[in-house]
């Protein structure tokens, strides 16, 4: 765990090196949420996210269609998150179709309460501020809620989801 007297460390702009930590980043949030919802945790499934989660970063971080962030201690990276840039629908209060949909926060369980993932949540809308991009999504997590709150996100009680079967 980080000393009181260390200096923080930088969030930093992901790169292709960063895919396979963010890959476990999003597979290991997965799991937790999973466990904590006493839903069965199958690694095969789990194995399949993680290396979908890499080919859409593999393909959308070089496009830009996805822009992740990192903090990296020491050679390691503790805590990740990502935006993925999408064309939407323009609405009355804003009438660009680009939003963003910000995902994929995970932050290794022995670094948490450190900030860090609230600081890539305020680099990640400071970056859709500076592109212009007014809306940005998320679906949270019960844990997650306070970080998102506290930056912002307001709960919105007008969407569903249909998965398909």
């Amino acid at each position: 765990m980080q000393r009181v007297d260390d200096p923080e460390p930088p969030v930093r702009t992901a790169t292709p090196e960063d895919m396979v930590s963010l890959a476990q980043h999003h597979r290991r949030m997965f799991e937790e949420i999973w466990e904590k919802q006493n839903r069965a945790v199958d690694p095969a499934v789990l194995a399949n996210l993680e290396q979908a989660y890499a080919a859409k970063l593999a393909e959308e971080l070089k496009s830009g269609a996805c822009v992740a962030w990192v903090v990296d201690r020491a050679g390691r990276i503790v805590s990740s998150g990502a935006i993925s840039i999408l064309s939407y629908v323009p609405v009355p209060h804003d009438l660009s179709p680009k939003i963003a949909f910000l995902h994929s926060i995970f932050t290794e369980p022995e670094y948490r309460n450190q900030a860090y993932a609230q600081r890539i949540t305020r680099a990640a809308t400071r970056y859709c501020r500076q592109q212009g991009i007014r809306r940005l999504y998320l679906f949270s997590s019960d844990d997650g809620r306070r970080v998102y709150e506290k930056n912002g996100f307001e709960p919105v009680e007008n969407v569903m989801i249909f998965h398909q079967p």
